[in-house]
């Protein structure tokens, strides 16, 4: 099963593998601009590059994000610094 590790800049890391949900917060604009949880992003493994795909597919949608369903910690996407596969 494919992992990686997200390296951010206050040196924290998560790991995530094949399989894992991506949650995005997306903003949007009614009456005021909004927070909201978007549709979840199941990880997957491209032949080549490995999870690096399904990640970007979450990164360029939002700033924030959670993992697995935990909305205890919500993870800041313009803080990585890099990815690695394992």
């Amino acid at each position: 099963m494919e992992t990686a590790i997200i390296y951010f800049s206050d040196k924290s890391t998560l790991t995530v593998k094949e399989g894992d949900f991506l949650i995005p917060i997306i903003c949007y604009e009614r009456d005021n601009i909004t927070s909201s949880i978007g549709k979840a992003i199941e990880l997957w493994s491209h032949i080549h590059n490995g999870l690096i795909p399904s990640l970007m597919d979450t990164f360029a949608q939002c700033d924030f994000f959670y993992l697995n369903h935990d909305y205890n910690t919500v993870y800041n996407a313009n803080s990585i610094v890099k990815i690695v596969l394992e």
